[in-house]
């Protein structure tokens, strides 16, 4: 009589790069998973947040987060080849920090299904996503709006995280 087997566990591999993907939404949001394998599912949310003068240039920014937002939103799906989910915005009214200093926020939340094959490409893109928003976070839209340029994607590493150096040729 053969034994039942419990649920499949994920491969090492896979958990490596579930450690990946949370060091990398620590940056500005969270992660949510779940292991499905052989591929992981992950649920993001990446918050761009800008510091106001008053609630009334708030206002006036709103358009422009918004504008962000999608652009942010396009850069995903087209950096991950489309296995990126059409993330849903919200951008929030402004508001006020314990310290009396306003705010604008906007809360990008998107998933996706990684497999061994499709993580370098997803990488990617969420990294420069993640990016993009501390970038919004310290500098705000007045510096990005005089001429500093989006952060460029970067080459994406040549092998998995967790690797050994023994595998290297």
């Amino acid at each position: 009589m053969a034994k039942p087997q419990g649920p499949a566990q994920p491969s090492a591999k896979l958990q490596a790069l579930l450690k990946d993907f949370q060091q990398i939404a620590s940056m500005s949001g969270y992660l949510n998973h779940s292991f499905d394998p052989p591929q992981l599912r992950l649920f993001f949310t990446l918050y761009g947040r800008v510091m106001l003068e008053s609630p009334v240039e708030g206002l006036v920014l709103t358009p422009q987060l918004q504008a962000w937002c999608e652009a942010l939103s396009n850069r995903l799906r087209e950096g991950s080849s489309g296995t990126i989910m059409q993330p849903q915005v919200q951008v929030s009214a402004p508001q006020v920090m314990p310290d009396g200093r306003d705010y604008l926020v906007a809360t990008l939340t998107f998933n996706t299904k990684v497999t061994e094959t499709s993580y370098l490409r997803i990488r990617t893109a969420i990294l420069a996503a993640y990016k993009d928003a501390v970038r919004m976070r310290e500098v705000g839209f007045s510096a990005l709006a005089e001429g500093d340029e989006p952060i460029p994607n970067e080459e994406p590493p040549t092998e998995y995280p967790g690797a050994s150096a023994e595998s290297e040729p």
